[in-house]
């Protein structure tokens, strides 16, 4: 097989289809490894090369912007420049169809936290955060996205992990059937309603309603399971805090305290000897972390869990933790009251 490859390989490698932006020998060197490591065709690669057109939204995306500012809830009215990170998502309309989908898949959510353990309204959050529920997937041809991000001309910082993903994203296409040139996602790559980056949904996605495919995009049984395995292998605790409550204490201290790692790697005994002391009752063996947050009456602090740490695996921002554990808290709450 490989003696008709070859050949091939060599005539486009000469004169390249593919977007005069991406350098020939690591397109090269890309496909070769593919080939030996992965035993992937190399005319399936160079035909998906011959056809990438180079999107330049994923640089408005990805360019940074200094001069603005965000905020988990404290923002002033006349700062056009902050952004309030809760009210992007703790929303009335983010519970109201979070409800929705609660009602709508509540069978597949017992059986989920059956399984594995995980607040239905945790895994609801997800979803919601990530996708609204599954309208917004994204519209970004994924192969062409980690293909610039990883060997093209977006390439950054990143690379390394880019081309990860690329070599994951083309693997998961493999195992499961699917076209590289028909999946879309985020301008950064990531998949389906839990908007997974292909390395987790190789690792962590699950065929949940027994059909024999993982389908992250139109199979909410999958999502779910997905979601849940997810937070499962992470190693999170059920029926466990994400956040408990600090007595007002010495303020300099928490600031200080909240300025490390959210990795809960200090005993709550060291924090009683700083004279920070919890409004709930916790083992103190335990470690924590400390977690501020700017609310509009100004800065909360609060003892962070295994739990908080956990959520900071899917997506690494502390404010997006929090819009995870408080949009969960108004579902939960939400539905009680309804129940009642």
């Amino acid at each position: 097989m490989k003696i008709f490859i070859y050949p091939f390989l060599i005539m486009i490698l000469a004169n390249p289809l593919y977007a005069g932006d991406y350098d020939t020998n690591d397109v090269k060197k890309f496909i070769q490894f593919m080939e030996k490591e992965h035993d992937y065709n190399s005319r399936i690669l160079l035909e998906l090369f011959s056809e990438i057109k180079t999107e330049e939204k994923i640089k408005r995306f990805f360019k940074k912007a200094p001069e603005r500012t965000l905020t988990w809830n404290g923002c002033d009215t006349k700062d056009k420049n902050c952004t309030n990170y809760k009210k992007l998502f703790v929303t009335k309309n983010n519970v109201t169809r979070g409800l929705e989908f609660w009602r709508e898949n509540d069978s597949l959510l017992k059986k989920a936290e059956k399984k594995y353990k995980i607040p239905a309204e945790v895994i609801i959050s997800i979803i919601g955060i990530e996708s609204k529920y599954g309208s917004r997937t994204g519209s970004f041809k994924t192969f062409d996205t980690l293909a610039s991000l990883s060997l093209g001309p977006n390439k950054g910082r990143r690379t390394k992990f880019y081309r990860s993903e690329l070599v994951n994203f083309l693997l998961l296409c493999r195992e499961n059937n699917l076209d590289p040139r028909s999946i879309k996602g985020s301008y950064a790559g990531a998949l389906g309603k839990p908007q997974f980056i292909s390395s987790s949904y190789r690792n962590y996605a699950v065929d949940f309603n027994n059909d024999e495919k993982v389908d992250l995009w139109n199979s909410n049984a999958d999502v779910i399971g997905s979601v849940a395995n997810y937070f499962s292998k992470h190693g999170w605790r059920y029926n466990q805090p994400v956040l408990s409550g600090i007595s007002p204490g010495n303020i300099s201290s928490l600031r200080s305290e909240s300025k490390k790692s959210y990795k809960p790697t200090t005993k709550y005994a060291a924090y009683l000897s700083k004279g920070l002391e919890s409004t709930e009752q916790i083992d103190e063996d335990e470690k924590l972390s400390i977690i501020a947050r700017k609310e509009q009456s100004g800065d909360v602090f609060n003892f962070a869990h295994r739990n908080f740490y956990v959520i900071t695996r899917y997506n690494r921002s502390r404010l997006y933790a929090l819009a995870v554990h408080f949009l969960s808290q108004e579902l939960r709450d939400a539905k009680s009251q309804m129940e009642r």
